[in-house]
This record gives structure tokens, sequence and C-alpha cells, in this order.
């Protein structure tokens, strides 16, 4: 999964989790996360305004609940114009969602730059206010079996057109929805969402079945073997619905429990 929509799934969760429970928000950085900021909107203060920044997820978590969030969640597109651009840094448009009980709605969005001296990545989340947002919060519905219907149906495809890598994650991915062993989480992996295990196989099948990125990537060898075989409208078709699905299915997983 691109790691900028993975990372905003596990602030969601960790958000989430902290307000339903009262407990401290717990928030597991992945090892190439060497910075997480926040730019706050500026405060209207009495002799002008006040800039407020927050330095970790926890900082931010406070400061929300001080301004009184009441809810969280995340939202992405779920279509895209050029998927071959997904193999790249600020591409997926995903969000936090903020609801705060002025009926006050935020939305902050992440940009991430490499930091070439730590070998890892900053990223800074800049709020940004809803103006007039929809009078009911999103609500996302459960694709899962219009998921499984397309990964049996790409698997199919990518074997036949001798990509037989891709077609094993396909496999592998809706195994996962049919109720198979799910992968074991070692120690060093990128940190799980901490999402209800009832939807840990809705979110690892979406996560291992994202093959779009850049070199070596489902955008990159497939297309041109699917044209080999007069198969390239199947691959179109077949991909946009994929990742469709893909992120219909994060955006259940995360959003809705």
């Amino acid at each position: 999964m691109n790691g900028e929509m993975d990372q905003i799934c596990r602030i969601t969760a960790a958000a989430k989790n902290a307000l339903k429970t009262g407990a401290a928000i717990q928030y597991e950085p992945a090892a190439y996360e060497t910075c997480i900021g926040f730019q706050f909107l500026p405060q209207r203060k009495l002799f002008g305004t006040k800039q407020v920044n927050a330095r970790g997820v926890g900082e931010w978590y406070a400061h929300c609940c001080k301004k009184g969030m009441e809810d969280i969640k995340m939202i992405l597109p779920v279509r895209v114009k050029d998927r071959n651009m997904l193999g790249f840094s600020n591409t997926s448009q995903s969000a936090l969602v903020c609801f705060f009980k002025n009926s006050q709605v935020s939305l902050f969005f992440p940009r991430w730059e490499f930091d070439s001296v730590k070998k890892g990545w900053n990223i800074w989340y800049k709020e940004q206010e809803w103006m007039d947002p929809p009078q009911e919060k999103p609500h996302f519905c459960d694709y899962t079996e219009d998921f499984k219907t397309i990964l049996a149906k790409i698997g199919r495809f990518a074997r036949e057109i001798d990509c037989s890598n891709f077609a094993d994650i396909f496999e592998t991915s809706l195994s996962y929805l049919q109720g198979g062993p799910l992968p074991d989480h070692t120690q060093g992996q990128i940190p799980l969402p901490r999402i209800p295990e009832s939807r840990l196989p809705i979110f690892q099948a979406a996560g291992l079945a994202d093959v779009f990125g850049a070199m070596g990537s489902w955008n990159d060898s497939p297309p041109y073997m699917a044209h080999e075989k007069r198969r390239d409208g199947e691959y179109e078709a077949l991909s946009e619905e994929l990742l469709k699905q893909i992120r219909l299915a994060v955006l259940y997983a995360v959003n809705e429990w």
C-alpha cells in the first residue's frame, strides 16, 4: 500500500480508538517516518492571530481534543486520472477529516519530503477548513463481495497474460477475504492500524492487492504483456475496478467501526 495512504489509515485508527476509549493516543511510526508535524489554521486572538504547530501525532491529537474534536475519518478518491503516478509521493490525495463540536470540519492534507541526511521522510500535515461540508458525515459501505469478484477476475487475467507473480498476489489477497490465514506481523514491519480484528482481513487484502506503483509494479510490464495478447481493454477495465475496490475496502475497514 502507498505509504502516504497507510500512514493516514494508522493515524485515523489511533485517534478513533483514543476518542472511543478516552485513553491516550497510541501511534507507532514506521521506521521511515523521521518527522511528523501538523500545521493548524491560525487562531484568532484579541490582538491578532496565533499559529499553532504540533510535533508528532500525540501533540496533534491533544490540540484537536482541546478544539473539541468529536470524530475522525479518512477520505481518498476511489478513482484517479493516472494510475502511473501512484508510484510517486504526494499522489494518493488522501486526507484526515476531523469533526468538531462547533460543527467545524477540518481536512488535514499531508506533504511528504525525503530527508537525504536521515534517509527517511519528513511529513507535514496542513489544516484546511472544509467549507460547506455535507449535512451528514461520510458513510462507507461494505463492498467485500465486489472486491472478491474483481480479485478473482484479475487473478485469472494475470495468469492468462503470463504474469504469474501478480496472479499469486491477487489469489492470496482473495484468500484473506475468504477466511484464509493472515500473514504474521513481525517486528520491524510497518505497524498495522488499530482497527477491530474483524476489519483486518479486508485491510490486509487491500494492502496486498495494491500493486499500483512504479518500476516492477502492475503499471510496469503487465500492460505490455496484455497488449501482446491484444487484451489492452481488459487490462484497463480490470485495473480501474481493482483500484476502486481496494480504496472502497480501505475506507470501510478504517472508518466504519
